[in-house]
């Protein structure tokens, strides 16, 4: 895929064990290695995972869950590993989310079974944690915005009193727009950091960072790193995102970003990382990009990369293999992608905004999951309809049609004809909503209903 081409060696067999399978980027990291001959084998926390649907998922299994039982993970990990290694073949454990820090901490345990291309553990914590990010950034003169470290809940009012509005509140260690608020007043930054302290048991060194807004919008780089030096960067934009203002992106484009890019690769060099990272910038297009935040590993827009021609799961599988990787350059795709799960919380997120209609926003989404089978922009089309018929639109939902209309053209990135059971993966946060009336960031990533007991000893061949 793109310009980076096979180098399978000869007489072995490839094998790639994937993570986190009910997500997005693992289906398009299935997929993306799957087409190019490598076996792929899946697993996850629970069975109804995305992943595991997919022609290119050889084999699943379920593991505990490795926030609460991070041992039992590892070795869970590790007879998998001992399951599928052979003197003739080339075994990659690849993790796809926080998963993938626990797995950092315990490399060794997979030394002689299984080749990874993760970065130290320390090295995750220091550009990972919101507050040490901030902290290294103005200490090595990146363009961050103005950032309070909250150190303690007693510290935080008096913080919060002397800082500038609006901001942004966000909990140090956390991911997928959990626990981040954007707040206009003393008064309701303190209402929402209380709320969050007793939520997520706060406590400690560097808990939470209270952030000033800045003005532009919000771009997304990501980069493959060998051993401290670049090896592949490119940079999409989000152009809508769920929830608005504050989530993870719907519908995407690749742009140029040359700036940005060199800031990220001026900080991965600093701390001299090894394997993917994607960091949030902040531009205006008139003054210097602001560093945001960085995921140290792979990202929610994984699909917009890979359909530019940037085959990250291949590159990292080859740099987990061979050692190290040349630096990659592919001729840019101008492509958009647009994932139907988030895509459909936002509009959900426009319509419930007006009135309660679970009972029209229910049935309109029992057909839409029909609709899905045949011609999915016709799909979007009918949902939209059925949506407009049930409540009146405002502007906003009016605002979200019509881009939905001038952008037929984007790929979807769950659905493909080729390899349409994927699809199952969005039924998990439609069930959701239909069973709560709402769903929130923590609900699409943590999931629920976790395998357990014996089940976790299963593995399923396809």
């Amino acid at each position: 895929m793109g310009i980076f081409k096979k180098k399978k060696r000869e007489g072995r067999k490839e094998i790639c064990i994937l993570t986190f399978a009910r997500s997005w980027n693992t289906v398009v990291a299935t997929r993306s290695l799957g087409k190019l001959g490598v076996k792929v084998i899946t697993g996850d926390n629970l069975y109804l995972a995305a992943s595991n649907f997919s022609i290119y998922s050889k084999g699943f299994f379920a593991y505990p869950d490795p926030d609460k039982e991070p041992d039992a993970f590892i070795d869970k990990l590790v007879e998998v590993c001992k399951k599928h290694h052979s003197p003739d073949s080339d075994l990659v454990l690849m993790p796809f989310h926080t998963d993938s820090f626990v797995i950092a901490a315990n490399k060794h345990r997979f030394e002689g079974l299984a080749k990874l291309a993760l970065p130290d553990r320390d090295k995750i914590d220091l550009i990972g944690n919101k507050a040490s990010l901030a902290e290294y950034c103005i200490e090595h003169n990146i363009n961050t915005p103005k950032t309070a470290v909250i150190n303690s809940v007693e510290e935080f009012p008096a913080i919060a009193e002397a800082f500038i509005y609006p901001a942004f509140l966000k909990i140090s260690d956390s991911n997928a727009a959990i626990g981040l608020h954007k707040v206009e007043s003393p008064q309701e930054a303190i209402k929402h950091f209380n709320n969050d302290a007793e939520r997520f048991n706060l406590a400690g060194d560097g808990l939470a960072i209270l952030q000033q807004s800045v003005p532009g919008e919000d771009y997304c780089s990501t980069f493959i790193f060998d051993h401290g030096e670049p090896r592949a960067a490119m940079t999409y934009h989000n152009i809508l995102d769920y929830p608005r203002k504050s989530g993870m992106g719907a519908l995407r484009e690749t742009v140029d970003a040359a700036e940005m890019e060199d800031m990220g690769m001026e900080l991965l060099r600093l701390v001299k990382w090894h394997g993917v990272a994607e960091i949030d910038f902040r531009c205006d297009g008139k003054s210097k990009p602001y560093l945001i935040e960085v995921n140290p590993r792979f990202w929610g827009g994984l699909g917009q990369s890979v359909e530019s021609g940037w085959n990250y799961p291949y590159m990292l599988f080859r740099l987990a293999v061979d050692g190290h990787i040349d630096t990659v350059k592919p001729d840019k795709k101008d492509i958009r992608t647009f994932n139907p799960c988030l895509m459909t919380m936002r509009m959900i997120q426009e319509y419930a905004e007006a009135k309660d209609t679970r009972n029209e926003l229910k049935n309109a989404f029992q057909g839409f999951t029909k609709d899905m089978k045949g011609d999915r922009f016709s799909a979007i089309d009918k949902l939209s309809d059925k949506l407009a018929d049930a409540i009146s639109p405002g502007d906003r939902i009016k605002a979200v049609k019509s881009l939905l209309d001038e952008n037929k053209g984007a790929v979807n990135e769950l659905f493909k004809f080729k390899d349409p059971l994927p699809l199952f993966g969005l039924l998990y946060p439609l069930a959701v909503f239909l069973k709560h009336g709402k769903i929130s960031a923590d609900m699409l990533v943590t999931g629920a209903g976790k395998s357990g007991g014996k089940e976790e000893e299963k593995e399923v061949s396809n």
